[in-house]
């Protein structure tokens, strides 16, 4: 089974964090509060499994404020043994769960694999949001984390660490966004 740097561009999702993460203190009736911040289109650069890229992600509120939609481009550059660059999308929609009570982001990636995460219940004051795969479709059981630690409301590194089953995480892609337009 070939997983590639494309895998984590959800990322993302994509994925996350309000102002709420960054320091002020959660508003309990808005469901949507840890990942608010996330509305908007975000620039920036990956390293990791597949070499360097050149990453957008958009997030946008859809069907009437109920579910928030990702998309994620990555170009990758060629690498040095003449292999052609590739082009990584992703879609992936987040969706409040209100019989669990959590966030839970559904990612469908260009390699033909889909994950479930579940975002982990963040700290006050915390500037990190945690996405953890529940299910996977395609990926021989591998599981996902997705961690998006905020440095400011405009900035954000999301780290994408894998596990084979049984097996601890290991770090495969690293992306360093910033936002470019916010919603």
């Amino acid at each position: 089974m070939r997983f590639s740097t494309h895998v984590v561009t959800t990322a993302i999702f994509s994925l996350l964090l309000a102002t709420a993460v960054i320091g002020d203190e959660p508003d309990a009736t808005d469901p949507w509060a840890p990942v608010r911040v996330l509305l908007g289109e975000w620039q920036g650069a990956g390293s990791g499994f597949g070499g360097e890229s050149q990453v957008r992600h958009t997030y946008a509120s859809v069907i009437q404020g109920h579910f928030i939609q990702s998309t994620t481009v990555s170009n990758f550059e060629p690498k040095e043994d003449g292999t052609p660059s590739e082009i990584h999308e992703d879609w992936g929609f987040l969706s409040f769960d209100s019989d669990r009570g959590k966030i839970v982001f559904r990612q469908f990636l260009s390699e033909g694999f889909v994950n479930t995460y579940v975002l982990e219940e963040p700290e006050p004051g915390d500037d990190m949001l945690v996405f953890t795969s529940e299910s996977t479709e395609g990926a021989g059981g591998m599981a996902a984390r997705l961690t998006f630690t905020f440095y400011e409301m405009d900035a954000y590194r999301l780290v994408l660490e894998l596990a084979s089953r049984g097996k601890d995480f290991f770090q495969c892609q690293t992306l360093d966004m910033e936002r470019v337009t916010g919603d």
